[in-house]
């Protein structure tokens, strides 16, 4: 028989943006000495909650803890071709600083710590200990403001009251059991879509099954949020044929085990062809599109990087790979060939041919050099070095899913819009369960808008129960 529970707000997923909506929910509801009935719903286990936000490293796209980075807005605005929501960022922009000192006072600590992007002019500001410590350290505190967090337990159907108010949630629970939740407001923070086979090959198209996720995280992703919300009547943003994607190594099985030392090597396809200009710009400023090049263009959607000893002498290399995989290394370019399948005669004609084409200068590694090869297709515009000096070594490289671009329209207050534009009262969606993203993606924005428009919507639904007299007197 279905059990029936009553709730304030629900929180529908335990990542960055979900926990950030139930902590400030729960402040917010002590500020006006209401006491608030509040829980979370977490697909996955105690151990393996937070969906993404458990394993990322949490880049955030700041100047420091209080000023997010130059041109923050326009240059969100040019990634997306000017499809995103300006207003949108734009609340992003001005609240990003106090949410990070907020968060800060829960007790999680930042600093400018090094990324694997050995090309950046200057080091990251992220939070220490990544995503994990921001789930731990904010679940803590909403913890003790009475917050409930249940495990294993998926929503899939929303319900409206008789005026169109969301007043129920349907959920199942680990075993098959069932759970009718009566609710006042409900944010919903269950990431993308990426762990839904049939949702990627709708959206994303064909083949999408084959694109792993850049953390088994991403595999708790499956979308339930997002159809809900459509199934009445909810409005969508986002490019829900893109996402954002990452070079990784197809054979560790370990979160974001990315390949970014390509820059400085050459990168081939299955034929043993170059494909890409592996220096047109800095890793972080490329490697996106070089990943979805290698999903999108090439057969097997599989590459290799091919470089040899003098790798090893790039200051830091071991940063930009964070495979657990060794290298396939060989003696003789020959030999390499036959390790990766690829032909022997082709490899050793491009490494032939692109060793004849670079141009003299000096080598710079952490800056755009201008050392270039040219006289071939593709050219490369940087950090043309010879490939000669044996053992030579490959990595594989596949495209990852770091998350799905499609979602909900929201407002500013993470309020979920109809097709008319008229907020769907008690409904928000935060984190990636809301559409921002078009074309290219804006590195070190996306926890960070899941804690903005988390902490944001956890505020709102406070404020929306209150002046809906929803709350006991």
């Amino acid at each position: 028989m279905e059990k029936e529970l009553d709730y304030d707000i629900v929180v529908v997923g335990c990542g960055v943006a979900g926990i950030s909506a139930a902590l400030s929910a729960a402040e917010n509801a002590k500020k006006i000495n209401k006491k608030l009935k509040i829980a979370i719903l977490e697909r996955a286990n105690y151990d393996n909650r937070g969906g993404n936000s458990r394993w990322t490293a949490s880049y955030m796209r700041m100047k420091n803890l209080d000023e997010v980075a130059d041109n923050f807005v326009e240059d969100m605005m040019v990634f997306s071709d000017n499809y995103s929501d300006r207003e949108y960022i734009e609340t992003l922009a001005e609240n990003a600083g106090s949410t990070l000192r907020w968060v800060e006072e829960q007790g999680v600590d930042f600093d400018y710590l090094p990324t694997m992007f050995l090309t950046s002019a200057r080091p990251r500001l992220l939070p220490v200990g990544g995503g994990r410590a921001i789930i731990d350290t904010l679940s803590r505190r909403a913890g003790g403001l009475g917050v409930e967090i249940i495990y294993e337990a998926t929503a899939w159907k929303l319900l409206l009251d008789d005026e169109g108010s969301i007043n129920g949630l349907k959920v199942r629970v680990k075993g098959g059991s069932s759970l009718h939740l009566n609710i006042g407001a409900l944010i919903l923070a269950t990431g993308g879509f990426q762990g839904n086979q049939e949702m990627m090959a709708q959206y994303v198209g064909r083949d999408a099954h084959k694109i792993p996720t850049v953390a088994e995280g991403g595999l708790f992703n499956k979308g339930e949020g997002i159809k809900m919300a459509m199934s009445v009547g909810a409005k969508c943003a986002g490019q829900f044929d893109a996402f954002h994607a990452e070079p990784v190594d197809p054979r560790s099985k370990r979160e974001e085990a990315a390949v970014m030392t390509y820059p400085y090597a050459i990168l081939v396809d299955q034929n043993g062809k170059r494909f890409v200009d592996e220096g047109k710009a800095t890793i972080d400023e490329q490697y996106e599109a070089v990943a979805r090049k290698i999903f999108y263009d090439l057969p097997g959607h599989i590459a290799y990087m091919i470089s040899d000893q003098k790798m090893y002498d790039i200051p830091n290399y071991e940063r930009a790979l964070e495979t657990d995989k060794p290298a396939i290394v060989a003696d003789t370019l020959e030999d390499l060939a036959t390790k990766i399948g690829v032909p022997a005669d082709q490899l050793v004609e491009t490494v032939d041919s692109f060793n004849a084409a670079i141009q003299p200068g000096d080598f710079h590694w952490d800056k755009k050099d201008g050392k270039k090869a040219i006289g071939i297709t593709p050219p490369k515009s940087n950090w043309a070095i010879s490939i000669d000096k044996a053992p030579f070594i490959a990595y594989p490289i596949v495209c990852s899913n770091v998350f799905t671009n499609g979602g909900l329209a929201t407002d500013t207050y993470g309020c979920v819009l109809s097709q008319d534009n008229d907020p769907i009262p008690g409904l928000y969606a935060v984190g990636e369960t809301a559409g921002l993203y078009y074309g290219k993606y804006p590195g070190g924005t996306s926890v960070l808008r899941g804690l903005v428009f988390g902490r944001r919507s956890g505020e709102h639904a406070v404020s929306y129960l209150s002046n809906s007299k929803k709350l006991e007197v």
